[in-house]
């Protein structure tokens, strides 16, 4: 997946996951967001891509860092940490669609999968998914604070 479809792949997971839980915090959720791109820095890097930084326990890493800061901030060690860490965690599962096998467990496992559903280069998919997190984070956001939409009559 490319930026955009990550970052609406996210939305969508996150929007329905603070439906579920009908807790929006976000702060975890824009941290998350910024998260959800991060792993794919290993290619400005030049290191190999999908190896080091598209796992569970760089998204670890990542959490306990990102949390450590925000604590010394004063904004909290669990927004930083469950923003990172889940910011990596929605990057994997969207890489996870696309037809390249990585080891998202790694180094638990060194098992690499993928469900082979679309290419990560698929400018339609891409587009269609953030389109769709967009859409589906605005409706329920504003359900939850207004009361607008999914109303009953």
């Amino acid at each position: 997946m490319h930026r955009e479809g990550h970052i609406g792949f996210s939305l969508v997971v996150l929007s329905i996951l603070m439906s579920i839980l009908n807790h929006w915090d976000l702060l975890t959720a824009i941290i998350a967001l910024g998260f959800s791109i991060f792993p794919d820095i290993d290619l400005k890097l030049g290191i190999a891509h999908r190896k080091w930084t598209h796992n569970i326990f760089f998204g670890l890493i990542a959490g306990l860092a990102f949390g450590y800061i925000t604590e010394l901030s004063g904004l909290g060690f669990k927004a930083g940490f469950l923003g990172a860490f889940g910011g990596v965690i929605l990057h994997i599962m969207g890489d996870l669609l696309t037809y390249r096998a990585f080891a998202p467990l790694y180094p638990f496992s060194k098992r690499s999968i993928a469900l082979g559903l679309f290419r990560s280069d698929n400018a339609i998919v891409n587009r269609l998914m953030l389109i769709l997190g967009i859409l589906i984070f605005s409706v329920l956001y504003l359900h939850r604070n207004s009361g607008i939409f999914l109303t009953s009559p």
